[in-house]
């Protein structure tokens, strides 16, 4: 009778459980379709607007380019064409544009193919003019490029407008970058202005053909039941935010989802069939009947087999219920190896080794156990046969496996040899723990010992301790390169921009250096704005590998020369570089480190943004 009370949570616990899976599975199928429906648009919704976002960031980026295109012709004089076509044909070959050209204060333009115009009149120029960047869609019906959209920066020369930079997507190419952010064959993208004019377009005629060129005229009606007007759609455009209506094209029904760029009043739009949802919402029904029915058979088999459970032994399967879990937990496991046979069994829970629960590997299989060991650590079945052969009792050994996440772990195994009469080996019995975080937390604590917290770097003490290890096992024909690099004008970002940027510049300058060496060279920060490298050259000869050097520290100087701003403050940071050699300018880290600075010393009252060679200026 005290079993069949203790029991009576069980069973109701099971009844409330069905009850609830198929009143879950009820309510759900009667509001799927709603909520798949508001799901897809959410989801179109988010993908407009991401295109939008991403066609916006698009001229961003390509304002930012003629923005620093413009730095070329501060210096210039914008009367001299040829100077000016000159520095055209240099930054024109880099030009994301279908072309770029100059124009000076009055107006006169040249362009990269050496077209000559007048554009003063033109809404771009004028708003470069008074000092602003500019996105412009115009009619050049009397330029070289037509229905085009142009970009246009200001050139400025001593806080004055000497003239204009500007850029020109034609209509084709702004049809190839909405045609790049449209990722299904179902949908088209449009970009429209708020009369509807199509500016641009992706190319799927089956929804918007090309004889359509005002977005307006896509749909015979529109909203839900065909009874909204085009006046109250463009009343919720000019509200600015995104719509999502639905229209009717003859007998065909579609879906339209709009929402603002945020460049002039334009906007953007997808558009595709209503029957994508309706698709969706009849296969999501489907495979929700599959589910609900797998769900129902599985948790009957659970049913059934909590019951066979039910009636075993109560102690012994709590028992194996506590073992498991806790060898769970711990990710720890009991392991019997019959040296004999080749063969394991296992004791506890191995789904986080190999994904499923395995209890015996026999030794047919246990060549598939061997691969997942880490070949870094084969040494372990050597280890096993000195164990043996050494007649030693105990192993105790840490190696890195692969699990069925595919990841290694770092594993502790600790165990026992059973021997048998004359001394020989019969098994191994011990335990198999993921000591994975232990270690990981041993080099993490290590690594930050050994880098720069800001930058990753080898600390100062830590890149000396490298150095010196391998100048310690170094040979006299051996060519090391030991450079110190110093940031110039450092100081002036912190104090003009602060030391947020400060440190941004220090990032990039590590990142930069990281190019620049290989893995198997040191790269440390061991002062403020100060850094160093060493580089480990091959022997392929000294001239090879001066020459190497020299590469690596003009790759320093040009790497690291970059301007730096805030918005209000521009800032020139460069680098200087001195350089020493072993073993010709020094066999030990402080005297290369000394010959090295010397040479900084040299670079920096040189001019900076230079480098020398200890040896080569002293």
């Amino acid at each position: 009778m005290s079993k069949i009370r203790a029991q009576i949570p069980i069973y109701a616990s099971i009844v409330i459980t069905v009850i609830c899976i198929f009143g879950v599975g009820f309510m759900f199928r009667l509001n799927s379709g709603k909520i798949i429906d508001d799901a897809v648009v959410g989801s179109l919704e988010d993908s407009c607007k991401a295109q939008a976002v991403a066609f916006s960031m698009r001229l961003k980026d390509q304002t930012l380019v003629l923005e620093s295109d413009a730095h070329f012709f501060e210096n210039v004089d914008m009367d001299d064409f040829g100077e000016v076509g000159k520095i055209l044909s240099m930054i024109g070959r880099e030009a994301l544009f279908n072309t770029i050209g100059v124009a000076d204060s009055r107006g006169r333009s040249l362009d990269v193919n050496g077209v000559e115009t007048d554009v003063r009149e033109f809404e771009f120029f004028r708003r470069s003019m008074a000092g602003k960047t500019a996105v412009v869609k115009s009619d050049f019906s009397d330029f070289n490029y037509w229905d085009a959209l142009v970009l246009s920066a200001p050139i400025m020369r001593n806080g004055m407008v000497v003239g204009v930079i500007y850029g020109i997507f034609t209509n084709e190419e702004l049809n190839s970058v909405i045609e790049g952010f449209s990722y299904d064959d179902k949908m088209a993208s449009l970009l429209f202005g708020s009369d509807g004019t199509i500016l641009a377009r992706s190319n799927n005629p089956v929804l918007v053909t090309n004889r359509i060129v005002n977005f307006f005229d896509i749909g015979t009606s529109w909203g839900l039941h065909g009874n909204d007007t085009l006046e109250s759609l463009k009343i919720d455009l000019e509200k600015n935010q995104s719509v999502v209506i639905p229209y009717q094209t003859g007998t065909k029904k579609r879906l339209a989802i709009m929402t603002p760029v945020g460049i002039h009043d334009w906007y953007y739009a997808i558009v595709t069939h209503q029957s994508v949802i309706t698709d969706i919402i009849d296969t999501f029904s489907f495979h929700v009947i599959i589910i609900e029915v797998i769900l129902v058979l599985a948790f009957s088999l659970l049913l059934f087999s909590i019951l066979f459970l039910l009636k075993n032994n109560d102690s012994i399967n709590r028992m194996n219920e506590k073992f498991r879990i806790a060898t769970k937990q711990n990710q720890t496991v009991v392991f019997d190896f019959d040296c004999e046979k080749c063969a394991i069994e296992f004791n506890g829970d191995t789904e986080f080794i190999f994904g499923e629960q395995v209890d015996r590997i026999e030794s047919k299989d246990f060549p598939i156990l061997q691969r997942l060991i880490h070949e870094d650590d084969f040494s372990l079945f050597k280890a096993l046969r000195n164990f043996n052969k050494d007649n030693l009792d105990t192993v105790n050994r840490e190696f890195r496996m692969k699990c069925f996440d595919g990841n290694y772990y770092w594993f502790k195994m600790l165990g026992t040899f059973i021997k048998n009469q004359d001394g020989s080996p019969r098994k191994l019995v011990g335990n198999l723990a993921n000591v994975d975080d232990v270690i990981n937390k041993e080099r993490i604590l290590k690594q930050k010992a050994e880098n720069d917290a800001l930058t990753g770097l080898l600390n100062k003490g830590t890149f000396q301790e490298r150095v010196e290890d391998v100048l310690s096992g170094a040979k006299k024909d051996d060519l090391y390169a030991f450079y110190i690099i110093d940031l110039d004008n450092f100081k002036k970002v912190n104090d003009s921009m602060g030391h947020i940027v400060g440190d941004k510049v220090l990032v990039d300058t590590a990142q930069k250096l990281c190019l620049v060496f290989s893995d198997k060279d040191f790269v440390g920060r061991i002062g403020g704005d100060e850094f160093s490298a060493f580089l480990k050259l091959s022997s392929d000869g000294k001239k090879i590998g001066e020459k190497i050097i020299r590469e690596k520290a003009a790759a320093i100087c040009e790497k690291l020369n970059e301007i730096y701003t805030n918005g209000n403050v521009k800032v020139n940071v460069s680098s200087s570089v001195g350089i020493a050699l072993y073993p010709e300018h020094g066999q030990k880290y402080n005297d290369l480190y000394k010959n090295a600075d010397s040479a900084l010393y040299l670079s920096k009252n040189g001019g900076k943004n230079q480098f020398h060679i200890f040896n080569t200026v002293l």
